[in-house]
């Protein structure tokens, strides 16, 4: 089964998007830090806390050598926030997808050859799974454009090719 570690920024989105039911309805395994749980208003974690119950995600502790582990990324790339450390730690940990919609995170990760996703993947994912029909996925992508994270930036050249692949079908 193939690994997905969530960064803050995907997890958010998704809450505001409100796709957790269709997110966590895939063949995956999701995987977060605490770091990342901790950096959540209450609100969106009791959003979560029904996937972390129920095993879907996986809130992986952190130990004291992979906190030093973290704290020295964190001191080669001041650039990023410890939590966004974490996520990054643990997805070349375990050779996993890191989910994020943070380009200094994505940019970095790249370098470091670990797969990098954004919202984009995830939302062509859940399209080409048949978890979402195509218009649905055009007005998911017009709100986080417009309404939820309008300072995200995504690639427009993209974002018109996935349209006009999601209004195809």
């Amino acid at each position: 089964m193939r690994i997905v570690v969530n960064d803050a920024s995907i997890l958010i989105d998704l809450i505001r998007l409100e796709l957790l039911p269709e997110f966590f309805s895939q063949e995956y395994e999701f995987i977060t830090t605490i770091l990342i749980v901790e950096e959540l208003r209450e609100e969106q974690f009791e959003k979560l806390s029904k996937y972390i119950e129920d095993k879907i995600l996986l809130v992986v502790d952190l130990s004291e050598t992979d906190l030093t582990e973290i704290s020295r990324i964190n001191i080669e790339r001041r650039s990023l926030s410890i939590q966004d450390c974490s996520a990054f730690y643990q997805a070349k940990q375990i050779s996993g997808a890191l989910l994020t919609s943070d380009n200094r995170l994505r940019n970095f990760a790249k370098e470091k050859g670990v797969e990098t996703h954004g919202h984009l993947w995830v939302l062509d994912q859940l399209f080409e799974k048949g978890i979402l029909l195509g218009k649905v996925a055009c007005n998911k992508l017009n709100d986080l454009c417009e309404t939820i994270n309008p300072k995200l930036g995504l690639p427009k050249s993209e974002c018109e090719r996935l349209i006009k692949k999601w209004t195809a079908r």
